[in-house]
């Protein structure tokens, strides 16, 4: 990791002196600042790898195993965790700083308010929810709404502590970081934290994301998972040896495969941790098999799936620091098979013995040297479109003098030309097929939903929550209802996340079409000018509804269709209500994918606008600075020998 991070200085080195070399050459004032600029992104450049997985999978043993200690504390409650970035320490923050943001009080509310709609109750403000919960039959309490009271429970206990630090943030130390993790009533008014912390990782700028579980409650975390989704640049998501997937994992992996091939590159790792759990090859090989297949169900092909005990790793990384106690010892004996007395297993071989080391060695090459050395080549073509210019200029200052007169009186006629060929460079087809791909994309959104429907609909409807004992059965219907609608439009919210992600990827192919459009038709006038590469844009993913817009009372009379659960488990009764909820529901669903349609077409019609405006407009201030630059050479404002000593040193930087 040391090489990576050496390579990024040196490429930022490399455009410093480039930039220098050309700061006072006339024309190339811009390109020498956009080096500066560049150098400046690569020596603070950091690598965010996010972590994902269901609760008690692992993933903090995984993490605490990629940073060498013991860092992060379990989480004892998906519904309450907060979102834990570990960062490279830095002058204003050292090592062992903790920034905890907290959410405002009005999130807070409004995170209350969603989890007691779920039992039926509403409030007008947090306190009268709080009030609320009394009022809450914990007997009729279903399985799907437990974390949700759970949550409930944690913010009445924790409120009159932390009230007052509601919308701000807090800097405590380690031993405060690890209660904000481990006590609900904590944990619940955070909305991140950051640890400055520094480990093997972090000291090459890598940021580490732990985010909460895949089944957290918090319904900004799908928003939040989301865009770490998109803009990580290494994605890593933990399952357990011996658990199934959860729903919430299905859900969660599904939006994975929905966005995975718009991606430059694959930066997804699948890690199946307490892999020493296995009896045998044959059985580790089955669970992988088994892995495999549920991802291909979620659209995730060829994945990269490891093995690995992190529980071992760690103990292997702290046996390599001296820090293993006694207790910590014997554990470590356990997985390496010593035997008390014996000298302890060498602590890379159990490092290797935990798969770890097949993991990162893998993770390195794939994703952050990969990433660097596309860094490091986009510097180099910005060095090489510098010694190209240098060269186009020292042609027209070496040319006779009624050779350059007549290329002056030239030039200023391309200059002209080219400026009016930019201008005139129609764009109405690109905004055309950007509407045609939002429209074919969100085409498919209702159909996919309903051929899942029934999925969502046995999830909801289950025998769980469905009991004859005693139970309310018209709230026990009506709390399935809930929780339908709830995933489905989870779904749908899912779906137009994904197609802002697909869209924003066809938006930077078009910019990318539009600068080589604009390379081709200035390339008449000004045979030297090598435009600079588009840069994408990355595109802001809007709030969609979190609900239908559907009243209950309008699918009452599918639920009146129940009788019992004979009838409905065992006899037609649940196909009949499921066909009449699919029958109920597809208008609403129209709605909301037209809802959704309508905030797209008004978000992309606008950065489109502004993607043609602000790359015109690159592009003639690089016309203007060719010429600029051109001209002064025609007109032997510039030092000959000084010019060739400079093309020279140029050159040199790309060997």
């Amino acid at each position: 990791m040391n090489q990576l991070r050496e390579k990024l200085f040196a490429a930022a080195e490399r455009l410093r002196r480039t930039s220098k070399e050309i700061i006072d050459v006339p024309g190339m004032q811009n390109q020498a600042q956009a080096m500066l600029d560049r150098a400046e992104r690569l020596t603070a450049n950091r690598f965010t790898v996010a972590l994902f997985g269901a609760f008690s999978a692992g993933k903090s043993s995984f993490a605490n195993a990629l940073m060498g200690d013991l860092v992060l504390p379990v989480s004892p409650n998906p519904t309450t965790a907060a979102i834990n970035k570990i960062m490279p320490p830095t002058d204003t923050e050292p090592h062992g700083t903790v920034r905890v943001v907290l959410k405002s009080r009005d999130a807070v509310e409004q995170d209350v308010l969603r989890s007691l709609a779920v039992f039926g109750h509403s409030a007008a403000d947090l306190e009268g929810a709080l009030d609320e919960l009394n009022k809450i039959d914990v007997t009729q309490i279903p399985p799907t709404a437990k974390p949700h009271y759970t949550f409930l429970k944690a913010v009445t206990k924790g409120l009159g502590e932390m009230a007052e630090h509601l919308g701000g943030q807090l800097l405590v130390d380690m031993k405060a970081f690890k209660s904000f993790v481990a006590k609900e009533e904590k944990a619940c008014f955070a909305e991140y934290i950051e640890l400055f912390y520094s480990c093997p990782l972090t000291d090459q700028g890598i940021v580490l994301v732990d985010t909460p579980g895949a089944d957290s409650i918090n319904a900004r975390h799908t928003g939040v998972a989301f865009e770490y989704m998109k803009n990580a640049d290494a994605v890593l998501f933990v399952t357990y040896y011996n658990h199934a997937f959860s729903q919430a994992d299905r859900e969660f992996l599904l939006q994975m495969g929905r966005v995975k091939d718009t991606f430059e590159m694959d930066k997804m790792f699948f890690i199946v941790n307490a892999a020493d759990l296995a009896a045998s090859e044959e059985e580790l090989q089955g669970v992988i098999t088994h892995v495999e297949k549920n991802l291909l169900t979620c659209g995730i092909r060829l994945p990269r799936i490891y093995p690995v005990s992190s529980q071992t790793a760690l103990l292997a990384r702290m046996h390599e620091a001296g820090k293993l106690n006694a207790s910590a010892e014997k554990v470590y004996r356990q997985r390496t098979q010593s035997a008390e007395g014996e000298e302890l297993m060498p602590a890379e071989e159990a490092f290797a013995l935990s798969g770890m080391a097949h993991f990162e060695e893998d993770f390195l090459r794939f994703t952050i040297d990969e990433l660097t050395q596309i860094a490091v080549n986009a510097a180099l073509g910005e060095i090489r479109r510098a010694h190209q210019t240098l060269a186009e200029f020292m042609r027209m200052a070496q040319s006779g003098e009624s050779e350059r007169q007549a290329r002056r009186d030239a030039a200023n006629e391309a200059q002209a030309a080219a400026l009016a060929a930019v201008d005139a460079l129609s764009v109405t087809s690109l905004e055309r097929d950007l509407d045609k791909e939002r429209e074919e994309l969100l085409h498919y959104v209702k159909q996919r939903l309903f051929f899942r429907f029934n999925e969502l609909y046995g999830f909801a409807f289950n025998p769980a929550v469905l009991k004859e004992d005693g139970r309310n059965m018209k709230q026990a219907l009506q709390g399935c209802l809930t929780d339908l609608l709830r995933s489905i439009s989870y779904d749908l919210a899912q779906e137009l996340r994904a197609t802002t992600l697909r869209l924003e990827k066809f938006l930077n192919k078009q910019g990318l079409t539009l600068v080589q459009n604009w390379q081709r038709d200035v390339q008449g006038y000004a045979a030297g000018l090598s435009l600079t590469p588009y840069q994408p844009r990355q595109v802001e993913t809007l709030t969609f509804a979190e609900e239908l817009p559907v009243s209950a009372q309008a699918l009452q009379p599918a639920l009146s269709l129940f009788k019992n659960t004979k009838d409905f488990f065992e006899q037609d009764g649940r196909v009949k209500m499921r066909d009449e909820l699919e029958k109920r529901l597809q208008e609403p669903v129209t709605a909301y994918v037209a809802q959704g349609s309508e905030q797209l077409q008004g978000q992309f019609s606008t950065l489109f606008a502004e993607v043609v405006k602000a790359e015109r407009d690159r592009v003639k201030e690089q016309v203007d600075s060719y010429f600029t630059g051109l001209l002064a050479a025609l007109e032997m404002k510039v030092d000959l020998d000084e010019l060739a000593g400079k093309m020279n040193r140029v050159a040199s930087e790309l060997e």
